[in-house]
């Protein structure tokens, strides 16, 4: 229990930093971030609990999670794009001029961890 406590409350002061904004790209980022990998949490914390999954109320906000990761990921490629259509401007001439001037600066990507692209090892992350 004290884990799936701690994961909720992680996620609500996330989300906390989150719509509060006035955060710089970098830690909007970093915020993203840590919200996948709290996320995938709770989707561990259910393994452990065989009647919860059986739960209709569960298995709607299952489906909900889902759809919710799979939008982000959308909007991680629609960002991740529009970020490398800005920095290839940034870089190529006549542009370039124009954004030295303007003092441009190249824009961070998205990037997820390779230990994030795995699947959850739930026997590993119970053991003492």
């Amino acid at each position: 229990m004290q884990h799936e406590q701690k994961t909720l409350t992680d996620i609500t002061e996330l989300r906390s930093k989150a719509v509060a904004g006035n955060l710089s790209d970098n830690e909007k980022v970093n915020l993203n971030n840590k919200i996948s990998k709290a996320m995938s949490g709770i989707m561990v914390a259910v393994e452990n609990y065989p009647d919860l999954k059986a739960n209709t109320n569960f298995l709607q906000l299952q489906g909900t999670l889902n759809e919710i990761e799979e939008q982000i990921s959308a909007a991680r490629r629609a960002y991740n794009s529009s970020v490398t259509d800005y920095n290839n401007a940034i870089e190529m001439f006549p542009t370039n001029i124009v954004a030295s001037i303007m003092n441009y600066k190249l824009k961070k990507l998205f990037e997820i961890s390779e230990q994030e692209r795995q699947n959850v090892n739930v026997g590993n992350l119970f053991n003492p």
